[in-house]
């Protein structure tokens, strides 16, 4: 499992998403989230993804 992986599922078991969660990406692939009021780097890549997507992309 990955370092990803584990801090998604930590954020699962916490709340801390419904059912959409704004998602970081790095070349591509998953590399943070973003909760509400928490701000991003202006060069990071992020989008607004369906949970249930985002736990597929991960497995």
């Amino acid at each position: 499992m990955t370092e990803v992986q584990v801090i998604f599922e930590e954020a699962i078991e916490n709340g801390w998403f419904g059912e959409m969660v704004t998602v970081v990406r790095r070349d591509g692939e998953i590399f943070d989230f973003v909760l509400p009021g928490e701000s991003v780097r202006p060069w990071e890549v992020v989008s607004v993804e369906k949970l249930a997507d985002v736990i597929g992309e991960l497995k």
